[in-house]
């Protein structure tokens, strides 16, 4: 498991009532809450997080303009797709997951 990725599931484990775990029998590796999924990581350096309409705009997030996860997706859609390619990155990841999970 490459670097980032280990250090975003450590951080997010440390997180009270997150688990991180395969999708049912998938190789999906998802970001849970209390059982209920918030994020999903697609590759090493990107995942994708449900937030609402409302956090996704006030936070000017778009998804990577290089991804190949979900490049039609609506406008509308909940789910935004983020990269993380420098450690910096790491505690953002943490701190919007943070904010979905708010959002449950």
């Amino acid at each position: 498991m490459p670097g980032l990725r280990k250090k975003l599931i450590e951080k997010l484990s440390e997180i009270s009532g997150v688990t991180v775990d395969h999708w049912k029998d998938s190789e999906l590796l998802c970001v849970f809450y209390k059982g209920k999924e918030v994020a999903h990581f697609h590759g090493n350096n990107e995942i994708d997080i449900r937030l609402t309409r409302t956090i996704i705009n006030q936070e000017g997030l778009k998804p990577p303009p290089n991804t190949k996860s979900h490049p039609n997706r609506s406008n509308k859609t909940k789910w935004i797709v983020q990269s993380f390619r420098r450690s910096e990155h790491v505690e953002e990841m943490v701190r919007l997951i943070k904010l979905a999970i708010k959002q449950l």
